[in-house]
């Protein structure tokens, strides 16, 4: 349910730039979210941490994972919201 509404939060954030004119500002969040999956996920793969920090790092990249599907899926929906 955690990671349900952080995918709801992060497909609600694109909506917030719809205004914006620029094309590119539906997908800024998503920009931003995945960046910060991909350094989580060379963190977590490269550097090693000890017993529960291990755990929490990949909480962390699932949080931003969800949030970064999310941001895809609502600025895919800007981007044909706005098509028409």
């Amino acid at each position: 349910m955690f990671f349900f509404w952080l995918f709801l939060i992060g497909m609600v954030i694109p909506f917030l730039l719809i205004k914006i004119k620029s094309g590119w500002a539906a997908w800024v969040p998503a920009i931003i979210f995945g960046s910060i999956t991909i350094i989580l996920a060379v963190v977590i793969k490269f550097i090693p941490a000890e017993g529960m920090m291990d755990l929490g790092q990949i909480i962390y990249f699932m949080m931003f994972g969800s949030a970064t599907l999310g941001s895809l899926v609502g600025g895919v929906i800007v981007h044909f919201i706005k098509k028409k």
